[in-house]
């Protein structure tokens, strides 16, 4: 018998098992849903099944069409767990699955990105970054330490890096599984304090089948900065010149010029961005893959993903392979592998520009002047400073950039079966990083004066200089487990021991030399050899090497007794070579117990309750990643570090104090959860924890002033702690009405995060507009809360004392202690920048071939700190936001204004909450639809299917801020960056 297997839109489902009712043999489909079966009974029924599918039974026949309905309640899939694979149901610590469905199809830069609201308790930070900058960040369950809190990334059993994980296509991802409490991740013991996401990629199966995808797209800012143009520019500097006692900077005639634009080389109206940026960039991917297989089987994909930036003469070229195979050398021994590279980077064929620059540049000055020259003019006068720092010169002129990352993990596997139940498996794997970075600085003529039509000399680079940077990094990883299974009666249990060691090395160089001859050359020995034009630099160090190990065994049992109650018990016990001899090593136990209600005999005839099963976990964890390699020894500089006989002598002085003493972070989670199925239709997985942190690196407090210590010399003491009480919960109901069928899901994450431990500080000392408090959270602003502005002279009067002798309009501080003086006493917290209310929300529907989905997620109660050409007129000499308008003035004395009074100085930019900003948002990451040909009409092309899509990526933002409009709500604190993007595609799957 032969048959094809769909999914509800008629789309063949990759690798669904089909198994004979009463025996345990079955057949798996190949990547477009075909099969065949021989041997089968007239009157056999078959079951068949998928991950993410309600399984149906059927009765057998010399040709079948099964159609499954989609599900996400089915807790007897198996999902991928540390170290293998667990089902669903007998699931008793915090694992979240993602629907890989979300993931494909989407124009989006990284795997980090396309994961963004699909998981509670993962947050997930896009960068503003321009081409291979744009990965985003990962967070689980809030920041667990005072730094960084970036999960462990584990893909088909090794170990990855962060950046590895974001360039995976996510048409190769088979499934991913985020663990997130102790019970389920304690397995990776000392690195697995923020989480793990587990990924394994796609295998084959069956009759080789074909799969292209690809899609086209066009990206455009979100949001661009809305500067003033040239005409409220100058009045706005006129008022601020006035409300400063001083004379206005631009005459009526000026006025004039500059509102009618009558004489442009003079006065003009330039919009730089519009000038810097296109209005649109394309960006395209294209995949082929081939599966199948029966004693072998295959998965074999190539991919290439190309995006240009809005900054033109620069693309980005990214090229995947990827060959997983499996080999059945006999009923007890089958090898595999695991392969990948990546290479990525980009050429750019103009000067990397700081936006700080563009985001400075005022709409007064001339880009270029009428007669071809580069602008020299700003407001009516020659400017030699500002026509030197002309972005749109130094972006055509200014030199050039190319970036190459190659990036290969390759992994061998064997698993040896001499009994039933009796794994003993082996893996070795291999991961090689190398980056390298060419930048080379043109020397430029100076420009040609538009008013004298003389050479501003200042506005020349006379030197030209070539900037190569080099890293290569590698990781060994040698693994070895055994894992037994076995039921008896009721009684079912699993043990699972193992032991691996990791070795990784890493080394960098920079190199910078000037002097070339001429801008064309590109190899570092074309530069002067002179020794002023000679340097090898790599921040104070000719570069670095660095190498760790980490030795580990590890072991797991599971327990389940009529599949009511289920026991889990872990530990790992990691030696790492970061730390001093005795302090190297240490165990990280965790437990876990469940039980399914849903089983007991009191429940059979609740046919509303489907399943229904609470869980409890407690553990340690483990976290590395803030340490050195070298920590442990006393740092040492080595440079210039003495002068005899009045001149410098190379040498080695002392650094970083050593703590030979120093050992990781550890962390204690506690979480209960319910997990629950209703009516058949409606999925519940709801979870509370309590994370703590403690150990927590911080300079020691006890080293005396006297001691001559300078910044960063201070040893590292484990003092602090960090607290995350949290709750999560995600809902999904699938549907149907005849043809039309729907899905509708969401998920919310809630963390409280405090600070609990400084070492017995109460407080850090303030970084900026941060600080770290007791019972405070990570991140938190602080800074003096402002309370609106000052109406009139009365109002200054009666208020307490503040500095720089404020004027009606000035922003009013709170006088917090009472003395009627606004002073460092008054400082207080003012909300948090991190993100620790976060929630998803997914839709979708199908009627006969057609499909349209929705994804959107958000974040609520955060702020973002926006300052200098960000939000404040004219800071340091730079232009002024649109939003300024609604400023305080004396015909608008409104206490509340969306601005202060203006001026052309810093009298109003001191740190205060008046210029923290609602970062909350709303935001729409994904809308797709799409249609699939029907069968019939393929059957005649021979083709297995072909669906045609059109999708858009971050379509449009509901915003909290209601003040500040022009900047994207997930950007983080800073002045001015690339702009995020959002993108428009269309695309097609085509299976042959």
């Amino acid at each position: 018998m032969i048959g094809t297997i769909l999914d509800e839109i008629g789309k063949g489902i990759p690798g669904a098992s089909i198994k004979v009712k009463g025996k345990e043999q079955g057949t798996i489909s190949d990547e477009a849903g075909n099969f065949k079966l021989t041997g089968i009974a007239d009157d056999a029924i078959l079951i068949v099944s998928y991950l993410g599918y309600q399984t149906k039974e059927v009765k057998a026949a010399a040709t079948l069409k099964v159609t499954l309905v989609p599900q996400t309640n089915d807790l007897n899939d198996v999902v991928v767990v540390a170290y293998g694979t667990q089902k669903k149901v007998n699931l008793s610590g915090a694992v979240n699955t993602v629907n890989t469905k979300t993931l494909v199809n989407r124009p989006v830069t990284s795997l980090t990105n396309a994961l963004q609201g699909a998981v509670p308790g993962v947050a997930i930070k896009s960068a503003p970054g321009d081409l291979g900058s744009d990965m985003g960040t990962i967070n689980v369950r809030g920041r667990a330490n005072l730094g960084t809190s970036s999960p462990l990334f584990v893909v088909d059993g090794v170990v990855v890096s962060q950046g590895d994980f974001a360039r995976i296509n996510p048409n190769d991802v088979a499934g991913i599984s985020v663990l997130k409490d102790a019970s389920a991740s304690s397995i990776y013991g000392a690195r697995a304090a923020n989480g793990v996401i587990l990924v394994t990629t796609k295998k084959g199966n069956g009759t080789p089948t074909i799969s292209y995808n690809a899609y086209y797209g066009r990206q455009s800012a979100t949001y661009l900065p809305d500067f003033a143009d040239a005409n409220n520019y100058a009045l706005l500097r006129n008022e601020a010149e006035t409300n400063m006692g001083r004379s206005p900077l631009y005459d009526a005639t000026a006025l004039a010029a500059i509102r009618n634009q009558s004489n442009p080389d003079l006065y003009p109206n330039t919009n730089w961005y519009d000038l810097i940026l296109r209005k649109s960039a394309p960006m395209m991917e294209h995949q082929v893959s081939i599966a199948g297989g029966d004693k072998t089987k295959y998965y074999l994909s190539g991919t290439y993903f190309g995006q240009n930036s809005l900054i033109p003469g620069k693309n980005l070229n990214r090229y995947s392979l990827r060959a997983n195979t499996e080999t059945q050398i006999s009923d007890k021994f089958k090898i595999g592998s695991n392969l990948s590279f990546i290479r990525d980077g980009y050429n750019n064929d103009n000067l990397e520009i700081g936006f700080t620059g563009v985001g400075r540049s005022i709409p007064l000055s001339v880009a270029k002047q009428s007669n071809g020259q580069w602008g020299s003019v700003t407001a009516g006068k020659e400017n030699a400073t500002i026509a030197g720092q002309n972005p749109l010169r130094l972006l055509e002129e200014g030199g050039r950039t190319n970036n190459n990352t190659n990036r290969f993990i390759g992994n061998l596997n064997g698993t040896y079966t001499p009994v039933k139940g009796l794994d003993i498996s082996g893996l070795f794997s291999y991961n090689t990083f190398n980056y390298f970075n060419s930048s080379f600085i043109n020397t430029i003529d100076p420009v040609i004066g538009f008013i004298s039509q003389k050479p501003l000399t200042s506005t020349a680079v006379l030197t030209n200089q070539l900037t190569e940077r080099w890293q290569s990094a590698s990781n060994l990883l040698s693994q070895a487990t055994a894992s037994y299974e076995k039921n008896i009666d009721k009684h079912y249990f699993k043990v699972l021991a193992g032991a691996s060691y990791e070795k990784a090395q890493n080394r960098t160089l920079i190199v910078v030399r000037k002097g070339f001859p001429n801008n064309d050359l590109n190899a570092v020995e074309g530069g002067s050899a002179l020794p002023e034009n000679t340097t090898v630099t790599n921040d104070g160090a000719n570069g670095g090497v660095g190498e760790s190990a980490l030795a580990s065994v590890f072991a797991r049992v599971n327990y389940a007794f009529a599949d009511k109650y289920l026991f889990e018990a872990s530990a790992r016990n990691d030696a790492s070579s970061r730390f001093a001899p005795g302090h190297r090593a240490a165990w990280y136990p965790s437990a876990s117990v469940a039980w399914r209600i849903s089983q007991e005999d009191f429940m059979k005839n609740l046919t509303a309750v489907n399943e229904l099963k609470i869980r409890l976990s407690a553990g340690k964890l483990g976290n590395i990643n803030n340490v050195g390699n070298y920590d442990f020894y006393d740092g040492l500089n080595v440079g210039s570090t003495v002068i005899l006989d009045e001149s410098k002598q190379d040498g080695v002085s002392p650094g970083k104090l050593a703590n030979p003493l120093l050992s990781w972070e550890k962390l204690t989670t506690y979480n209960a959860g319910l997990d629950a199925t209703l009516f058949k239709s409606l999925t519940l997985q709801l979870d509370v924890f309590s994370r703590i942190t403690k150990d927590i690196l911080l300079p020691n407090p006890n080293i005396p002033t006297e001691a001559g210590l300078g910044s960063g010399e201070s040893p590292s003491v484990n003092l602090g702690a960090v607290k995350n009480n949290g709750l999560e919960l995600s809902l999904n109901y699938n549907g149907k009405i005849n043809d039309f069928g729907y899905s509708i899901g969401g998920n919310l994450s809630k963390i409280w995060n405090k600070v609990t431990d400084l070492g017995g500080a109460n407080e850090t000392a303030p970084s900026g507009y941060y600080i770290n408090r007791i019972g405070q959270p990570v991140g938190s602003f602080y800074m003096w809360q402002a309370e609106g502005l000052f109406v009139n002279q009365a109002d200054v009067n009666a208020h307490a004392k503040q500095a720089n002798n404020p004027k009606p309009g000035d922003i009013k501080y709170k006088d917090q202690n009472g003395d009627g003086v606004i002073d460092g006493n008054d400082r207080v917290i003012n909300g948090n920048d991190v993100p620790y209310f976060t929630y998803g929300l997914n839709l979708s529907a199908n009627y006969k071939g057609f499909d349209f989905s929705v994804l959107a997620q958000g974040v609520g109660n955060v702020k973002t700190y926006l300052e200098m050409e960000a939000s404040q007129a004219f800071f340091n000499g730079a232009g002024v936001k649109n939003y300024v308008l609604d400023r305080w003035t004396v015909n608008n004395p409104d206490p509340n204004a969306a601005y202060p009074r203006v001026t052309s100085d810093t009298q109003n930019f001191g740190l205060s909450s008046f210029w923290l900003f609602d970062a909350s948002y709303f935001r729409v990451k994904a809308i797709t639809l799409g249609y699939t040909i029907p069968q019939n009409i393929l059957d005649k092309a021979k083709i297995k299917g072909l669906r045609i899509y059109a999708s858009s990526n971050n379509p449009f933002t509901i915003r909290g801020d209601k003040r500040l409009k022009d900047f994207d709500p997930e950007v983080p604190s800073q002045r001015s960056a690339y702009p995020v993007l959002k993108t428009f595609s269309v695309g097609l799957n085509l299976t042959l």
